[in-house]
C-alpha cells in the first residue's frame, strides 16, 4: 500500500510540475503576441538581474521571429554577463552570419571577446567594425578600448586621433587616452622631506630621499638614496628593492642597503614572499637583517591583506629574537581609496618599532628592545595623470634605550611628490 502511495504522489508530483511548464510557456505565448513589447519585457528582466528568465522570454519571440537580431543580441549579452561567453559567441555568430554590417553585434561581439580575454579575435571584429563604420564615434571608442585591453597601445592611440579629428571634445576619448599614458609610464621619480621633533632631549631631526622606480615584465625595480641630518651629523643610505613577478598570484620582495655613517645600519637587507588568496586576501613571510657597528638584528615579519570594496586592511607583525629574550611589535595599516588607485587616505598604529620606519636613535639597534605606540595617517592625491602629491603626520610615545621606563613624545611631519614619466 505504501508503494502504491507512493507511486501516485509521484503521477501528482509530475502532472502538477507538466501543467506549470504548460501554463507558463501559455505566458510567454500571450506575452509574445507582439513581439517588440516582449523585447521590451525581456530586456527589463536582464537588467533587473534576472536573466535565465530573459533568455527564457528571448527564445519564446525567436520562435514566432527568427530573424530578430536584436533579440539574439540580448540573449548573447546576457550570457556574456554571466561569463557564458561561448554560448554568447555562437548567438552573435548566428547574427553576423546573417547580417555581417549589424552594429549591435559588432559591438556586443568585441566586448565578449574582450570579457572571455580572447583578444586576436576581439582585435579582429574591432578592425571589421571599423572599416564598416569609420566615422562611428561608438564603434571608434569600443575599438580602442579593445586594442588598449589586448596592450596594443600604439593602435588604440591611433584611433582615438580620429576620435579627436571627429569630435575634439569627446571626454570618453580623453579618459582613454589619459589610461594608457598612464599605463605606458614605466618610470616613477619620487622625493620626500620628513622632519621630527622631540618633546625632550633631543633636537629635531630632518631625513629625505629621492628614488626612481622602473616597472617591467619581470618586477619593479627601485633604487633610492637616503640622506639624514640628526645628531650633529649627516648621512647617506643608497638602497635597492626589487619586486619580482614569480607567477600567477606570487610575487616576491628584495631590497639591500648600506651606509657608511652610524646614523644609519651599516647594511640592511630584507626578503618576503607574497601570495595572492581567494576571497580578496594576501598573505606574506619573510625578514629583514640590520647590521650595526655594535650588534646585527634579524627580524621576522609577514603580512595578512583584505580587500574589501574600496578599504584594503593589513596587520604585519615584526618579531625580533636576541640573547635577552624576544621583542614582538605590530603595525595595523585601513587605506580607503577614492577616485582610482592614486588617490587615498591610509590610517596606521600600532606598538614596537619596525625596520621600514627607518629612524633609529641609537647605534646598536637596542631601539627594537624598548617600548613605543604611535598613531599616524598618510595622504596620497593624484593631482593630473602623471603628478602626485602626498603628505603624512605621526605621532609616537617611545620609550629611551638609556633610561628605561622614561618616555618622550615624537611628532613627525612629512611630504613629497611623485612624476610618472
Amino acid at each position: 500500500m505504501r508503494v502504491k502511495h507512493t507511486f501516485k504522489l509521484s503521477i501528482l508530483l509530475l502532472s502538477a510540475g507538466l501543467l506549470f511548464f504548460h501554463m507558463n510557456e501559455q505566458v510567454y505565448a500571450q506575452q509574445v503576441d507582439n513581439v517588440d513589447e516582449a523585447f521590451l519585457e525581456a530586456r527589463e528582466l536582464a537588467f533587473d538581474g534576472k536573466r535565465a528568465e530573459a533568455r527564457e522570454l528571448a527564445y519564446a519571440i525567436l520562435e514566432i521571429s527568427p530573424g530578430y537580431h536584436d533579440v539574439r543580441i540580448l540573449i548573447a549579452r546576457t550570457y556574456s554577463w554571466d561569463g557564458l561567453y561561448q554560448d554568447a559567441r555562437r548567438e552573435l555568430d548566428f547574427v553576423l552570419d546573417h547580417s555581417p554590417e549589424y552594429r549591435d553585434a559588432l559591438m556586443a561581439s568585441m566586448d565578449n571577446e574582450v570579457w572571455a580575454e580572447n583578444y586576436s579575435v576581439a582585435i579582429e571584429v574591432a578592425n571589421r567594425a571599423t572599416r564598416i563604420y569609420p566615422t562611428d564615434l561608438q564603434i571608434l571608442l569600443k575599438s580602442a578600448s579593445v586594442q588598449y585591453n589586448a596592450g596594443e597601445e600604439r593602435a588604440a592611440l591611433q584611433i582615438l586621433n580620429r576620435v579627436d579629428q571627429l569630435n575634439p571634445a569627446n571626454r570618453e576619448s580623453a579618459e582613454l587616452r589619459r589610461s594608457i599614458n598612464i599605463s605606458s609610464q614605466n618610470y616613477t621619480l619620487s622625493g620626500s622631506y620628513t622632519y621630527d621633533w622631540f618633546s625632550d632631549i633631543f633636537d629635531p631631526t630632518q631625513k629625505s630621499y629621492v628614488q626612481l622606480s622602473r616597472g617591467s615584465s619581470i618586477g619593479s625595480f627601485i633604487a633610492r638614496l637616503n640622506y639624514a641630518d640628526r645628531f650633529n651629523t649627516t648621512g647617506i643610505q643608497p638602497e635597492i628593492d626589487y619586486y619580482p613577478s614569480i607567477a600567477d598570484g606570487w610575487y616576491g620582495y628584495l631590497n639591500f642597503g648600506f651606509a657608511d655613517s652610524f646614523i644609519f645600519p651599516r647594511y640592511r637587507a630584507g626578503v618576503e614572499l607574497h601570495k595572492s588568496l581567494p576571497k580578496a586576501f594576501e598573505v606574506s613571510l619573510g625578514f629583514r637583517y640590520l647590521k650595526f657597528q655594535n650588534s646585527d638584528v634579524m627580524i621576522y615579519t609577514g603580512t595578512i591583506t583584505k580587500y574589501r570594496g574600496n578599504w584594503l586592511f593589513t596587520i604585519r607583525p615584526y618579531i625580533t629574537p636576541s640573547n635577552v629574550g624576544v621583542s614582538r611589535s605590530v603595525n595595523l595599516r585601513a587605506r580607503r581609496y577614492f577616485a582610482g588607485p592614486d588617490n587615498y587616505i591610509t590610517f596606521r598604529g600600532g606598538f614596537g618599532f619596525s625596520p621600514e620606519e627607518r629612524r633609529f636613535q641609537d647605534v646598536s639597534g637596542d631601539l627594537f628592545f624598548v617600548q613605543s605606540q604611535f598613531l599616524g595617517i598618510d595622504l596620497f592625491k593624484s593631482l593630473r595623470y602623471n603628478l602626485a602629491l602626498f603628505a603624512g603626520f605621526d605621532a609616537a610615545r617611545q620609550e629611551l634605550t638609556f633610561a628605561p621606563g622614561e618616555f618622550i613624545e615624537i611628532y613627525t611631519l612629512s611630504g613629497g611628490l611623485q612624476i610618472r614619466f
